[in-house]
């Protein structure tokens, strides 16, 4: 009989459940026991066969039911089949009681027989059931134990589980899992017990286990849920998959990995290269390919064979390690070729800095175990998108580049693209001398006098940089400081600028030549230093140089990229008695109401500015404006590049502080400019620091220098445009729309035919739904080897491939408002990429350059003083009058004028119309104040918005802006039109969104007497404004309040 069919009977496992389980896993089958181990299909086979036996031997098992039904059968077969043999004989009293005495004797007889052979049989059995059933239990290779649900406490553990976990037996019974720290995960434990709860069991589950000492193993977990004598338990069967799992990523390693140097192979880098192009794409990013071929390979090995060129190239593959970033994907391509893609956000200098450290691998010779060999390599670069667009194609054009690099010498690069190349080229020709001759002294300090307004007294010199390379001769600053600062250089290059300007100008002053002040040029780099501050004053100690005599010259766009930090660093520096000067000023972005809060010193006006001020009406009004604003701000100015005699006159006549030029003198070097001193100069009004604090002048005695040799060629000159753009409709640009429907062909012909089309506006029904940009247009839905234009996916329309609209601005939108609503696009959003509409129909494209332009006119006329809308004095200027004369001590009356309900007028009527009255209001102040003959002593001006401020003589502030009132009034029938002027009210959307009726434009008007209230301070006066204006807010239609006081 089958080994299954028994196994009921087992002691201890007598449950069925059990038995079906691990006949379903196959650990009770003549597979485990079999000499030879059988095919997976034969163990399937044998599996079913099995299943089938076991239940054919279940139904004809001798089942207690059935010995009894026979036990019944025999006995009543025997009593009927004696009983009726005995009524046969003689009925003889004594003979039939020794038959009936041999009748029982027999069928005890008989029945003891039964008995013996039944529980001979079932011993046996039961004795072989166990022996099968405990060595099927001990043979699995894969861990069984049953588990007690109430507790989890282990009942049974086979030797599979034995040898997989480390426990013995003894170490697990009556154990939970837990106080084993059998599982590694817990997470996955509560995740099994979640589906035994659920489903009663759970199949294939990857889990890891803990071994007893500590090893990690992962296997595939089976579970049922089976009652075990009378108790609720668990029975799990455990397959250990971690061999199976390293061999997969020994398979992973040799399909996607170079079995030498573990680096990624072809195959994976072309995938990785792939994900890089797809990112940046979106992103519109650049990526960079470098390829990097070794020179003399085949040499190499033909000397050291293939075990020493392996070791030759693991040595350099972790050398090339050191060299790429974080982001970056390094690949051996070939047996003597590498890749790397250069990853993440990329600017050009990266690539070079890259270069830089992959050449400078090989100026180091390869150590391996034959001894140390030098190798030399080739290096090319190609770059997404203007060199490729595909993967191919980039490593394609890298190793054409690589080869080009080999025709240039050893340990040479090229740039795919040639004009990258030349510039690359010149960067790293730059980049590679700057170190070297910074410590061979091929950087030396010029020094260009400053000069009072005179033009005779020398107030102070500039250290100017130079860089005199042998065999390249002088290298224009403008060529090497960029690269300095990009690749941190600028930071030693700073320090030892500020040191020998320090030193040079301390021996100077110890020699008895005048105290001058040295102005130093310091980077944004340098400044964002945290120890900054303590180089500056370890530097002055060094050298033993006066603080008074060092000023720090600082660009705006330095200030204004950090300004809280920098204002904290200038503050440190100013406590140290360090002058501070603003270079270049006007080039950058400052805001002129920010300067006010800086600690500095002196305003240096660009030479851009300067140079066309005898001509340029624009250039003139905007140095006399920044004139005229440093001295409101007790700020010293100076004019550079300063060459011509009409300059200096303007200058002079504009009473600018100090000249700096070559109409007076090119920068000198340290030698030529102390003989510049002995000769050509005597102190003049000399003041130390410690009397009084002003720089020391020195005046020349000889004539001052008119030697062409000294002079810049200042050009033509050139006009600007002048006039003045009010709305964002003005800077627009008509470009033919596409519509959603039309064909890939019809826009990559309008980009072919159009080389400065850069975008075009996908428009429906009149209204903006896309915008198909060029670049990606032609990088990423055009297909063909070298890039576009090759084949075209026809089964594409303009729906398919346009991006959404960056932004929308009607045409009635004012500069101001359009600049401010592009600052608060996203970072990512294209300018060129905003539509122009009118009431929300297409109207054309911004064009980027008229709107920059038209921005910097209105930011040009703001620096002369002027509000740009209504021509009024802006709030400088107000700022300016206003504390003159509260610094005269003399009374006056100032008036602060503002439009009642403006908001909702401009939301009924439209910006235009708003800039209509804000115009007539402004022009309506100037008449009346002619009118009254008070415009020799009175001032106005243009807050902002609708607010404007008006400053009279005591007591005539009142009747002037009752005329004003009257004036406005007069004009609120063309303000509103006629139909709402007969109504005196229109409807609008009030702050709340809800509609409102609101009545006809109105003035309110706070004066403010200082005859009657006398006020000593700004900020008091701005107090008591608030105040007023409020208290004329708060009355019906137009009003006057004075003092608080409603007149």
């Amino acid at each position: 009989m089958h080994a299954s069919t028994v196994l009921s009977w087992l002691c201890g496992w007598n449950n069925k459940a059990v038995v079906t389980y691990l006949l379903q896993f196959g650990y009770l089958n003549t597979c485990i026991v079999m000499p030879e181990k059988p095919s997976a299909h034969n163990c399937l086979e044998q599996q079913r066969n099995q299943m089938t036996d076991y239940a054919e031997s279940e139904k004809f098992a001798l089942s207690p039911a059935r010995i009894i039904t026979l036990y019944l059968v025999a006995g009543i077969t025997w009593i009927f089949a004696s009983d009726l043999l005995m009524f046969m004989l003689p009925h003889d009293l004594a003979s039939y009681r020794y038959i009936a005495i041999m009748k029982g004797c027999l069928f005890i007889l008989f029945t003891a027989s039964l008995l013996f052979f039944l529980i001979r049989y079932y011993s046996r059995e039961i004795k072989l059931s166990r022996n099968i059933f405990y060595k099927a239990f001990q043979a699995s290779p894969d861990s069984i134990n049953i588990n007690r649900l109430s507790d989890g406490a282990f009942l049974r553990v086979n030797a599979g589980f034995i040898r997989m976990s480390g426990y013995s037996e003894a170490e697990v019974l009556g154990r939970t899992p837990q106080q084993i720290n059998l599982w590694h995960v817990p997470d996955e434990r509560r995740e099994l017990a979640a589906l035994l709860k659920r489903h009663g069991w759970a199949d294939n589950r990857k889990v890891t286990f803990r071994t007893k000492d500590g090893t990690l193993i992962t296997g595939l977990l089976s579970a049922r849920l089976i009652g075990l004598n009378g108790d609720r338990c668990v029975i799990t069967i455990v397959r250990d998959i971690s061999e199976r799992l390293r061999a997969e990523e020994e398979i992973q390693q040799l399909a996607y990995y170079d079995s030498e140097t573990s680096l990624p192979n072809q195959s994976l880098f072309i995938d990785r290269l792939n994900q890089a192009i797809a990112l940046d794409s979106r992103e519109n990013r650049v990526t960079a390919i470098i390829y990097v071929g070794l020179s003399g390979f085949t040499s190499i090995v033909d000397v050291l064979g293939h075990g020493g060129s392996g070791a030759v190239v693991r040595a350099l593959a972790e050398r090339f390690k050191t060299s790429v970033r974080q982001s970056d994907t390094l690949a051996r391509i070939t047996r003597d070729e590498f890749a790397i893609v250069l990853g993440g956000t990329l600017v050009e200098a990266e690539i070079t800095v890259v270069l830089q450290k992959l050449q400078a691998l090989f100026d180091e010779p390869v150590k391996i175990e034959q001894g140390e060999l030098m190798i030399a390599a080739s290096i090319g670069v190609a770059c997404f998108p203007q060199d490729g667009l595909t993967a191919d194609i980039l490593l394609q054009n890298a190793h054409i580049a690589m080869n080009q690099a080999r025709d240039q010498g050893p340990n040479s690069f090229n740039f795919f693209s040639s004009a990258l190349n030349s510039k690359a080229r010149e960067r790293h020709r730059i980049e590679t001398n700057m170190s070297r001759g910074l410590e061979e002294g091929e950087f030396y300090l010029c020094y260009q006098p400053k000069f009072a307004i005179n033009g005779k007294d020398i107030t102070g010199m500039e250290a100017l940089l130079r860089w005199n390379r042998p065999g390249l001769g002088l290298i224009p600053p403008d060529q090497f400081i960029p690269v300095a600062e990009e690749n941190g250089m600028i930071m030693k290059l700073g320090e030892w600028v500020l040191r020998t300007a320090c030193r040079q100008n301390k021996e100077w002053h110890n020699a008895g030549l005048p105290l001058l002040q040295v102005s130093v040029n310091i980077s944004g780099r340098q400044l964002r230093d945290r120890g900054f501050v303590e180089f500056v004053k370890s530097v002055l100690g060094e050298t033993g140089l006066h603080p008074f005599y060092l000023d720090l010259e600082l660009t705006e766009s330095v200030i204004m990229d950090d300004p809280d930090n920098t204002v904290f660093k200038l503050l440190q520096l100013k406590e140290l008695g360090v002058s501070i000067s603003i270079d270049d000023f006007g080039t950058g972005y400052s805001s002129l109401s920010y300067l006010k809060h800086l600690p500095i010193d002196v305003i240096k006006i660009d030479r851009s500015f300067v140079m066309d001020i005898a001509s340029d009406p624009d250039d003139a009004a905007i140095v006399t404006a920044v004139i005229a604003m440093a001295q409101s701000l007790n700020l010293k100015v100076i004019a550079e590049g300063v060459e011509t005699n009409e300059q200096l006159v303007f200058l002079r006549e504009k009473k600018c502080d100090e000249l700096q030029g070559y109409y007076f003198s090119k920068p000198l070097e340290a030698e030529q400019f102390e003989k510049f001193l002995r000769d050509g100069a005597v102190p003049h009004g000399s003041v130390s620091p410690g009397r009084g604090g002003a720089r020391e002048n020195i005046r020349l005695n000889v004539a001052l220098s008119q030697d062409p040799g000294l002079m810049k060629n200042s050009g033509d000159d050139n006009s600007r445009e002048s006039m003045a753009i009010d709305y964002v409709g003005d800077v627009s640009t008509m470009i033919v729309p596409v519509f959603p429907g039309d064909n890939l062909n019809q826009v990559l012909k309008r980009f072919q035919t159009d080389k400065e089309l850069l975008v075009l506006p996908v428009v429906d029904n009149g209204i903006v739904v896309g915008i198909v940009n060029r670049s990606t247009f032609l990088e990423e839905h055009i297909i063909g080897q070298h890039g576009f234009g090759f084949h075209i996916n026809h089964s594409k329309k303009i729906r398919d491939l346009m991006t959404p609209v960056g932004a929308t601005i009607e045409a009635n939108t004012r500069i101001d408002d359009a600049a401010r609503t592009i600052q608060r696009l996203k970072v990512d959003t294209r300018i060129d990429n905003i539509c122009i509409t009118t009431n929300g129909v297409y109207a054309g494209i911004l064009d980027v350059n008229r709107f920059i332009s038209a921005v910097t006119e209105r930011n040009l006329t703001l620096a002369k003083g002027a509000n740009p809308l209504s021509g009024l004095p802006g709030n400088e200027s107000i700022q300016r009058v206003i504390n003159e004369n509260l610094s005269s001590g003399k009374p006056f009356d100032i008036a602060y004028i503002d439009i009642d309900n403006f908001k909702p007028y401009n939301d009924k009527y439209g910006f235009h119309k708003g800039d209509v009255v804000i115009k007539a209001l402004a022009e309506m102040i100037v008449l009346v104040v002619e009118r009254s003959g008070t415009q020799n002593s009175s001032f106005y001006g243009h807050i902002g918005g609708d607010d404007f401020i008006l400053i009279t003589n005591p007591n005539s502030a009142q009747g002037i802006v009752k005329e004003i009132i009257r004036e406005f009034e007069g004009h609120l029938a063309i303000f509103h039109g006629e139909s709402d002027y007969q109504a005196r009210c229109y409807t609008a959307v009030n702050r709340k969104g809800q509609e409102e009726t609101f009545g006809l434009l109105s003035l309110s008007i706070g004066i403010l007497s200082t005859l009657l209230m006398p006020i000593s301070s700004y900020a008091q006066l701005a107090s008591l404004a608030t105040e007023v204006k409020k208290a004329a807010k708060g009355q019906h239609g137009s009003s006057i309040v004075i003092n608080k006081r409603i007149k």
